[in-house]
């Protein structure tokens, strides 16, 4: 994404690999510097963490995190006890997010946009369209969300059943929800991919889904099949 509006760069350390658009007046190059080193930063502290409490990396259940440790392992505490899944299936849209807030108060932007391998979290000034990836299904890249300003900051994860590395229970192309909270959305796609288990099924995890109210939009895309609905403008 380089045109006027934006200027994008990729941000890698290990497995962690981060595609960061920012707005381009305001770019400079101890962006990317700084980036990578909030990566690390994030890293050491989840890393030392999980050497103290292996089943925080291990658990695909909710798993109890005493007070008093850093604020990011607290939020993928909490919202894999909303989800009912592993801490660790928040994990992407929780570095996304406070990596996105970290680059803000820096830098004093206006726009950042995060995407840490399917999770995206944003900071808007003018409307974006984020479309959906669902693989080989027909319907894949033909449905947005349309996201205005007033809506962000705003997590759009998105979890599958068969693209990617991440472990997943369910059978679905793209399980895409959209809440304020990275985290929250993070799990959530997992917790509600997890439940779909073939394409007669779209549907009604769908609309339990969208009886979270956490949960601003849901798109569920399997095969042919799609669910969706919430606050957010969808395009088709």
């Amino acid at each position: 994404m380089g045109n006027d509006r934006w200027r994008s760069f990729r941000s890698v350390l290990k497995e962690t690999d981060l595609w960061v658009a920012v707005d381009a007046g305001k770019y400079d190059r101890s962006i990317e510097g700084f980036t990578l080193e909030r990566i690390r930063f994030y890293r050491n502290i989840l890393d030392d963490f999980i050497n103290k409490h292996p089943e925080f990396r291990l658990s695909l259940k909710p798993v109890k995190i005493t007070e008093g440790t850093h604020p990011l392992i607290l939020d993928m505490g909490r919202a894999a006890d909303n989800a009912g899944t592993g801490p660790m299936s928040a994990v992407a849209g929780a570095v996304a997010e406070y990596i996105c807030n970290d680059l803000i108060r820096e830098f004093g932007l206006n726009e950042v946009i995060i995407e840490n391998g399917g999770d995206i979290f944003m900071k808007l000034a003018s409307p974006a369209t984020i479309s959906v990836y669902a693989g080989s299904s027909p319907l894949s890249e033909k449905i947005s969300l349309v996201i205005s300003p007033e809506e962000t900051p705003l997590a759009i994860c998105t979890s599958s059943g068969k693209l990617g590395h991440s472990l997943s229970l369910g059978k679905a192309d793209a399980c895409t929800i959209a809440c304020h909270s990275g985290a929250l959305a993070d799990a959530y796609a997992t917790a509600f991919c997890n439940q779909v288990k073939s394409n007669d099924m779209v549907l009604g995890v769908t609309e339990k889904a969208l009886k979270k109210p956490e949960i601003l939009s849901v798109i569920i895309i399997m095969d042919d099949k799609v669910g969706l609905g919430g606050t957010l403008q969808i395009k088709i």
